[in-house]
C-alpha cells in the first residue's frame, strides 16, 4: 500500500503535490487539534479575556482554527482547479481566497459562541432592584437561606437568598434591595411603589 501512495504521488505535476502537501498537513494538524481539545487541552482561541468590539481584526487573523482553516481549504481547492486544467496561479488565487473564506467563517462561528457565553454570564448586581416570588421559605434575621425565583438578563432564575427582618413565606412577593459579601439576595417583601418610592427604598437601603 505503501507503494501505491508513492507511485500515486509521483504522478501528480508539481503544482499539484504542492497543494496536495499544504491540504494533507493542515489537515493533520486539525486532527491533531481536535484531539488535544476533546482530551482536554488548552483551547487558545478562547482562553482569557476577549473585547468582542475592539479586536475583531486582530483575532480573526490569530485565531488558530482561522489559521486551520485556511491552510485546508486553500489545498484542497488549489487540488480542484489544477484537476480541472487551471494553472498554478488560477490555483493559488482560488485557493488563497477559499482559504481566506473558510477562516473568516471559522472566526466568525467562535465569536458567535463567545457572545452567547458572555451573554450567558449572570451578573450577580442585575437583580438588585428586580422582584420574583419565594420558591423556598426564607428564615428571619438571615437565619439561613431560602430560595427565589428572580428574572434577571432575561431568564428566570432560582437563586439564594436571606432577609435581614422577618421571615418570608413561600409564594410571596419580594424585592431585592442587595447582596451579601459571598452574593447571596437580599429581599424583603415586596409592596407596589411609585418608581420615584422604589428607588429611594433602595438607595436608602
Amino acid at each position: 500500500m505503501l507503494l501505491n501512495v508513492f507511485t500515486w504521488w509521483e504522478s501528480l505535476g508539481g503544482a499539484e503535490q504542492w497543494f496536495w502537501a499544504i491540504a494533507l498537513i493542515f489537515n493533520v494538524l486539525f486532527a491533531l487539534y481536535l484531539v488535544v481539545q476533546f482530551a482536554g487541552g488548552h483551547d487558545t482561541d478562547v482562553d482569557g479575556d476577549i473585547d468582542l468590539d475592539h479586536a475583531d481584526a486582530g483575532f480573526a487573523v490569530l485565531s488558530l482554527r482561522s489559521l486551520l482553516a485556511f491552510g485546508m481549504f486553500m489545498g484542497y481547492t488549489g487540488v480542484v482547479v489544477i484537476r480541472q486544467g487551471g494553472g498554478w496561479i488560477l490555483a493559488l488565487l482560488a485557493g488563497t481566497a477559499a482559504g481566506t473564506l473558510a477562516a473568516w467563517l471559522a472566526w466568525r462561528l467562535l465569536r458567535s459562541i463567545l457572545r452567547l457565553q458572555s451573554s450567558g454570564t449572570l451578573e450577580i448586581e442585575n437583580t438588585i432592584g428586580q422582584t420574583g416570588e419565594v420558591h423556598l421559605q426564607i428564615p428571619a434575621a438571615s437565619a439561613g437561606m431560602g430560595k427565589v425565583m428572580v428574572e434577571v438578563q432575561g431568564a428566570l432564575r432560582e437563586m439564594d437568598a436571606v432577609s435581614e427582618s422577618g421571615s418570608i413565606p413561600t409564594g410571596a412577593a419580594i424585592l431585592v434591595v442587595g447582596l451579601t459579601d459571598d452574593g447571596t439576595l437580599i429581599v424583603q417583601p415586596f409592596e407596589p411603589l411609585s418608581g420615584h418610592k422604589l428607588k429611594q427604598k433602595i438607595l436608602a437601603f
